[in-house]
């Protein structure tokens, strides 16, 4: 399975904050290998190093607790809870309809990942539409 197939197969959902902290700390404890997509920023091209990674981990907890002010997670999505290789985190002031229908649904911010990431802002972000697209639907 390609990294676009992967990114769009199924996902747990990882809704209590314990859940959440437990997956981190996963992450944290294997640090090596692992591949950072921030989709605001160009695109890694290689994994960070463990020290680096763990950094960005840690920024990112801080950033769920310090901004998404809900009883519970659920932004933060893996394919496994006890063996993780891809995780998908979406950042609290962006979340639109992540769960709800919706023609352009938000990316994730950040996406990590065991393997060499393909450009999913190119792939899903959103699309420019002129007028006649965005108003009349075929």
């Amino acid at each position: 399975m390609n990294y676009l197939e992967q990114f769009q197969g199924r996902f747990i959902g990882v809704m209590q904050w314990e859940d959440c902290s437990s997956l981190l700390q996963k992450l944290i404890e294997n640090p090596n290998d692992w591949y950072l997509y921030d989709t605001l920023k160009p695109m890694p091209d290689a994994t960070h190093g463990a020290e680096d990674f763990i950094d960005n981990i840690n920024s990112i907890k801080d950033t769920l607790i310090n901004e998404h002010q809900e009883r519970y997670c659920g932004i933060v999505y893996t394919n496994d809870l006890d063996n993780p290789s891809f995780v998908k985190v979406f950042h609290p002031n962006n979340l639109g309809k992540v769960c709800g229908g919706s023609d352009n649904p938000p990316l994730p911010q950040w996406i990590l990942s065991k393997e060499k990431p393909m450009d999913v802002v190119k792939e899903f972000g959103e699309k420019e539409e002129g007028f006649i697209s965005k108003h009349l639907r075929f």
